[in-house]
């Protein structure tokens, strides 16, 4: 059964994977880092599996097996990299714009591990602030994805039950942080998420082109 469209008032969406494709800039970011710190590049194939997580998580990954351990230290180089070169190609996926526009008579915000601020530079850059009442990154509470302390702050504030929420992104921690929330949950095919996970996550519904959101809560 399809959520009622009159009863759903939020949309909540992740944001690497999910309304912008980040990767070029991501994996270029990182490798920079480790080319400061003397250390081997990683293919974007590999980086794409590490997004997600936060920048933390990351760094984390990329250095695994490298024997290399202030991962702070890196975390810091990659966010002095990445703050350089976020815009250099990253660009929505397609029908992004117009399907969020389309929910404009809603409530939609993002949901994203991503720190706040680049979140927020990416959109002004895109012209694209404009459509969402709320942005929270991984940064603006204690907790991360896949805790679901993010969506039940949004539901606060927008004064929004569980069934009136949908959670839309391209991995299997947003899905379950949708689940651990209790709110309906859609995955993305198309994004930077492991697609066998996402599957695997069981969302309530699976896209392969956000447009398709427009139809599915018709």
């Amino acid at each position: 059964m399809n959520p009622e469209p009159k009863a759903l008032s939020l949309i909540v969406y992740d944001f690497d994977g999910t309304l912008v494709n980040t990767l070029a800039d991501i994996a270029d970011s990182v490798n920079l880092a480790l080319k400061e710190l003397n250390l081997r590049s990683l293919s974007r194939k590999i980086i794409r599996t590490y997004v997600g997580g936060g920048m933390h998580r990351l760094m984390e990954q990329a250095l695994n097996g490298t024997g290399y351990g202030d991962i702070k230290h890196a975390v810091t180089l990659f966010r002095k990299h990445y703050s350089d070169h976020l815009l250099d190609q990253t660009e929505f996926y397609p029908n992004t714009r117009e399907t969020v526009e389309h929910f404009s008579y809603k409530k939609n915000a993002i949901f994203s591990n991503k720190p706040a601020a680049f979140i927020e530079r990416i959109l002004n850059a895109l012209d694209f602030r404009h459509p969402f009442h709320a942005v929270l990154g991984g940064d603006s509470l204690e907790t991360k994805k896949p805790d679901p302390s993010g969506l039940h702050f949004l539901m606060r504030q927008f004064n929004c039950s569980p069934e009136q929420v949908l959670m839309v992104g391209d991995s299997a921690i947003d899905i379950e942080t949708g689940k651990r929330a209790r709110v309906w949950t859609c995955g993305v095919s198309y994004g930077l998420g492991n697609s066998q996970a996402l599957q695997e996550s069981q969302p309530h519904y699976m896209i392969d082109d956000l447009s398709r959101l427009k139809a599915l809560l018709k």
